[in-house]
């Protein structure tokens, strides 16, 4: 089984993936000018941004960077509900804290029984 990808690995499809929430967010409030968009949408977006992505290709922009791709703990395609659950935890501000605490799964990927693996 493998053990799970290193957090240098995590690191990077991290910042390439909010890079690019951080730019389509940006975009997107330099229309608006809404409080609502500036918070809230910030929110949706991330979570839009990773089950879209997640549900269409198995990875987002950063994962296919890295040759990274989520899968269920057993090796299986993640479901439609467990997408939807892993991209609901990373807006819970503990999911990016979960990383400083030497584990090399987040608190997304425990909560929604995922793990990243190489792409063969």
């Amino acid at each position: 089984m493998n053990k799970g990808i290193d957090k240098g690995v995590r690191i990077t499809n991290y910042i390439t993936d909010i890079f690019i929430v951080y730019i389509l967010w940006y975009l997107l409030f330099s229309f608006t000018q809404s409080y609502f968009v500036f918070y809230i949408g910030f929110q949706i977006l991330i979570f839009l941004y990773y089950f879209l992505f997640e549900f269409m290709f198995g990875k987002t922009i950063g994962k296919m960077i890295t040759k990274t791709r989520v899968v269920k703990v057993n090796g299986q395609k993640p479901s439609v509900y467990t997408l939807l659950l892993r991209s609901f935890c990373r807006v819970i501000p503990i999911d990016t804290l979960s990383y400083l605490f030497g584990y090399e799964r987040g608190f997304h990927d425990i909560m929604s029984n995922t793990r990243l693996t190489k792409e063969i």
